[in-house]
């Protein structure tokens, strides 16, 4: 028996050591895959950064990252770059549109652009995807009748951040339902990105319940959706397309727009307009309010009020190359009135119609009747720069805006409709032209 004993422990010894040896073996293949995929990945970072840097010109951008993927080759294994071609292959089936494959060394390298990413369904010109695979041999796993494996890493970087022209950013970084459609509310953004910057779970909230209202819900439709946190959709509410989430912040792209300078600007009180009148550029020290049947016109130039305008009731209010800059109270269109301006197309605030003092948080309000016949109506071309208001808009209202609207926070019910064509300022850092480069993934 005891023969039999020390038999048995010898063969549970042995097969314990061979165990060892195979696992050791195995994490050593492990770690050789391992670090074959962390040098393929940071080839691909860098290719894509590489040509990022041409775009939107495809074959430049092409030629960079193929270029820069060969000199890291090259370098990594100490040989001269001019020495690792770059060959044109066949693609493999399923590979995204616009994609021309390579030979560079033993590894298999894809480039795409222009390039979308998932549930994007259009190319975008700034964006590039550098994909590559190499086949690395394995020592002690051959044993087992597997003598390599095929390591892959890819990247995508665009150029500008974001590549689209931002038609709303909703500054507020914490705040729940900082974004927040209600009814049969819409916003549309079809050139451009939505960006809500809150990190709470339910930063962009939408909804649009049938009961109440007796029709389909709520809707958000632009070319980009972007939240630092996350979003909520219920009843019959609609969001196209869907949000990417855990999107870092957009910084205020207007955070270094200077308010404008009183000085020399003639001085007006307050007044309240019931019939035609022209106002002048200049500082309103009072209240202006619109009432009644009220037909004002604004002279070009740059009006500074410090108790806020009020539009009301039948009023019109027009003015071209106008920059209004609301210093304290609130900017409120309301009833059936209508407001249409446009923005100066020169100097500091070139494109930029309406600019509330950082340090006012009064609303800005478009309040419509609830009559469908009726409505209040804002039409701007330019930008409306409000970073510390929630931008309020209730009943029946029609926005219509060619420019950007940067707001800390907007509510937006009842039948709003809210249309951006994107268009970014000058001003505005970090846009569309700006010279950033970042990889997405």
């Amino acid at each position: 028996m005891a023969k039999f004993r020390r038999g048995v422990t010898g063969i549970l010894m042995a097969l314990t050591v061979v165990v060892l040896l195979v696992t050791i073996a195995l994490a050593i293949d492990w770690g050789v895959v391992y670090l074959a995929r962390q040098e393929i990945q940071n080839f691909v970072d860098a290719s894509a950064l590489a040509g990022a840097q041409e775009l939107p010109n495809p074959a430049r951008a092409r030629d960079a990252a193929t270029d820069y993927y060969r000199r890291n080759y090259a370098q990594s294994r100490g040989l001269d770059p001019d020495s690792v071609e770059i060959q044109d292959i066949s693609c493999p089936g399923g590979v995204p549109p616009n994609t021309q494959c390579y030979r560079i060394g033993t590894d298999e390298v894809q480039v795409t652009t222009p390039y979308a990413l998932p549930n994007d369904p259009i190319p975008s010109p700034n964006r590039i995807r550098v994909r590559a695979c190499r086949q690395v041999r394995l020592f002690f796993a051959s044993l087992l009748g597997v003598s390599s494996l095929r390591v892959c890493a890819e990247a995508v970087a665009r150029r500008g951040v974001p590549f689209l022209p931002r038609g709303l950013i909703v500054l507020d970084d914490r705040g729940r339902r900082a974004l927040y459609l209600e009814g049969v509310a819409r916003l549309e953004v079809p050139n451009g990105s939505v960006i809500v910057n809150s990190s709470a779970h339910d930063a962009l909230f939408v909804w649009g319940p049938i009961a109440r209202w007796g029709r389909g819900g709520a809707a958000l439709i632009a070319r980009e959706i972007l939240i630092t946190g996350g979003y909520v959709v219920r009843f019959d509410a609609t969001i196209s397309p869907p949000p990417r989430t855990g999107v870092p912040p957009t910084p205020d792209p207007l955070a270094n727009l200077p308010p404008p300078n009183p000085t020399g600007l003639p001085i007006f009180p307050g007044r309240i307009i019931w019939h035609t009148a022209t106002l002048q550029p200049g500082v309103y020290t009072g209240l202006v309010m619109l009432i009644g049947n009220a037909f004002v016109t604004m002279q070009p130039g740059i009006y500074i009020f410090r108790r806020g305008l009020w539009v009301s009731g039948n009023a019109r209010l027009v003015g071209n190359n106008v920059m209004l800059y609301n210093e304290g109270g609130g900017m409120v269109v309301w009833g059936s009135a209508r407001v249409n301006l446009t923005a100066p197309t020169s100097g500091t605030y070139a494109n930029i119609t309406i600019f509330q003092a950082r340090s006012n948080s009064c609303p800005f309000s478009v309040l419509g009747p609830s009559l469908a016949s009726w409505n209040a109506t804002l039409n701007i071309r330019g930008t409306a720069y409000l970073p510390r208001a929630t931008m309020l808009l209730r009943g029946n209202t029609i926005f219509q805006q060619q420019g950007m609207t940067i707001t800390w926070r907007a509510k937006i019910d009842g039948t709003s409709r809210v249309t951006i064509q994107a268009e970014e300022p000058p001003a505005a850092i970090g846009g569309e032209d700006g010279e950033g480069i970042a990889l997405e993934r």
